[in-house]
């Protein structure tokens, strides 16, 4: 059976689980982002706050960082 090098493991894993996490806030921002374009879709004029896209953006860009930190 094939046994993995303990170091080697342990130096692959964290950047694997660090781009994971990556992916997943990447999946939540489209989510807040589509939610956020309904919401104003549905009602524009009493929408006022677009809390979704600002929280939205602020978490693109750790999204984006944690994917790039995970290569």
């Amino acid at each position: 059976m094939f046994k993995p090098d303990k170091i080697e493991f342990l130096k692959l894993w964290p950047k694997c689980f660090i781009a994971f996490m990556g992916i997943l806030e990447l999946a939540c921002v489209l989510m807040f982002f589509l939610t956020e374009l309904c919401n104003v879709a549905a009602n524009f004029w009493t929408t006022n706050v677009f809390a979704g896209a600002w929280c939205g953006l602020v978490m693109l860009v750790h999204s984006i960082a944690l994917i790039v930190a995970g290569k």
